[in-house]
């Protein structure tokens, strides 16, 4: 995959995801809002509630105080209204007696200096001569219909213009179970604050908590009070709730926490897709390395038993003597280093698939060392080179397959050789500690950085070599060495610094008897 493709696949990707997540957020967003806007509306119906209940509580005790239920107050005469003053004239319907005479209330409300009075009267038409007995019947509903008349002024004047002061109106403690109610009504059951606010002082008339003080003042949430009184100082009901932002979003927490999670789990894929496209690159940039690592590792072989082949053929050449034995070595060594190459890679592909069976058996730990330390000897004095060993950890055993163990420190120790830059020292150390045995591949090569460290047990990775161009491989013998150790329930670790050398050790279980 190209760079450039790459990245506008992730610059894509990273668009659609921002949407999403924007999407997600604006849809939050209006939840939120909805339930607040619920909310309030909920509260507002509840207060305007409370206010209408108190305001009829008011009509009763009017009408109460006025008439209470132990007798009737007799009507009083009308007062005359100020010369002037605004009025309101309500007309009730015309009563229209059984004996054809017609009776029309007029009830008018007009104020003078602050006050309202009310006059009733009626009038009735021409009188027909009646008997004494319909006479009498006729002043009875008369004078029935001129004290409920009153009786209805004198509750209105109590209701709709009040001397008394608002505190004295209602008892808080009722206004308190007045507001828990509607709001419990309402599903809102959660703590309150509440206040009788007097805007024309700005001053508070009751508070029940005063810690509260200035949410109550720029609380919205309000409702006037007695709203039908004609004159006298306009009060406000006002509640604040501490914990609303708490209580809107545990009505919504569910949809909130689906919502996160969904988040998380499309920032997790996306995280997962461009980690894997990555690593993909990755892997396609080593297995091309790996190719052209195999091709030019299996030209070189080929290249050399040909002209080996050509030089056999060769009349000249058959005569001379030893001539012919030392292409046949050469040929040998050349195919022999061909099946160890196409080995290695067979190995591979065999530990990809889990198609490994490992040949165990009790061995000799310095006996397994020195095998290989045979098989890499040539290598190394052909630079002038040495492998010394440090045994520390006589006649201890361990329990595996020889082939691969054997392999393991073999690729340890070419490593060595190949990434040292003039005639290799390496030094092997063996020594036990608890129920382990370790051994340590040291040499004093060019090392490597923190970078390669974190690397180079990864398939197809070569440490790069800088200015030096003859380390030749295929990226495979450290994956292959982390792979079979761990197969043998062991472990293996690095210890590098750039310049100065590498020492790599391999931790296996000490073999105690027992198979």
């Amino acid at each position: 995959m190209k760079r450039s493709t790459l990245r506008w696949m992730v610059a894509l990707m990273s668009l659609a995801l921002l949407g999403l997540i924007g999407f997600q957020w604006f849809w939050i967003d209006s939840v939120i809002r909805a339930n607040e806007e619920r909310f309030k509306r909920d509260a507002m119906e509840a207060i305007h509630a409370v206010s209408e209940k108190l305001e009829k509580q008011e009509a009763l005790y009017a009408f109460h105080q006025a008439y209470p239920f132990t007798g009737v107050k007799p009507p009083q005469p009308p007062q005359p209204a100020a010369p002037g003053s605004p009025g309101v004239k309500i007309y009730s319907d015309t009563l229209q007696s059984g004996q054809g005479l017609n009776i029309v209330f007029d009830f008018q409300a007009q104020t003078a200096g602050g006050s309202i009075q009310f006059s009733a009267e009626h009038y009735e038409g021409p009188r027909p001569k009646l008997s004494p007995g319909t006479q009498n019947y006729l002043d009875e509903h008369i004078a029935r219909a001129t004290r409920k008349s009153e009786m209805v002024f004198q509750v209105l004047e109590n209701m709709l213009i009040s001397e008394r002061s608002v505190m004295s109106r209602f008892n808080p403690h009722q206004l308190d179970s007045l507001l828990a109610g509607e709001f419990r009504d309402r599903g809102i059951d959660i703590p309150f604050n509440y206040a009788v606010v007097s805007p024309i002082n700005n001053r508070l008339l009751l508070i029940n908590n005063r810690d509260h003080k200035e949410a109550l003042e720029k609380s919205e949430l309000r409702a006037s009070l007695f709203p039908n009184d004609l004159i006298g100082e306009q009060n406000w009901l006002v509640v604040n709730f501490p914990d609303k932002q708490q209580y809107l979003l545990s009505k919504i927490w569910l949809t909130m926490a689906s919502s996160g999670l969904l988040v998380l789990v499309i920032v997790g894929s996306f995280g997962y897709s461009i980690h894997t496209i990555l690593r993909q690159k990755k892997l396609s940039e080593m297995k091309n390395d790996f190719i052209n690592n195999m091709t030019h590792e299996l030209k070189t072989p080929i290249a050399t038993i040909s002209l080996a082949c050509e030089a056999l053929s060769d009349r000249e050449i058959k005569q001379m003597e030893g001539m012919r034995e030392r292409y046949l070595k050469m040929i040998g060594d050349e195919n022999k280093r061909l099946g160890e190459q196409v080995e290695r890679v067979l190995h591979m592909a065999a530990l990809d698939r889990n198609d490994i069976e490992l040949k165990c058996e009790v061995m000799q730990l310095k006996e397994l060392v020195e095998h290989a330390r045979e098989k890499t000897m040539i290598q190394v004095e052909s630079r002038q080179g040495t492998i010394r060993l440090i045994d520390n950890a006589p006649n201890i055993q361990v329990y595996g397959d020889p082939t691969h163990l054997t392999n393991i420190l073999v690729n340890l120790l070419e490593n060595a050789n190949k990434y040292s830059n003039d005639a290799p020292d390496i030094t092997i150390r063996m020594y036990a500690k608890g129920k382990n045995v370790h051994i340590s591949v040291q040499d004093r090569g060019i090392g490597m950085t923190k970078e390669a460290q974190n690397h180079i047990f990864q398939k197809f990775y070569r440490v790069p070599t800088g200015d030096i161009h003859n380390v030749k491989g295929f990226g495979l013998g450290l994956a292959y060495v982390k792979t079979m150790v761990e197969m043998h329930s062991g472990t293996v670790s690095v210890e590098s610094e750039w310049g100065k050398g590498s020492k790599f050790t391999i931790t296996l279980p000490v073999h105690h008897g027992e198979a």
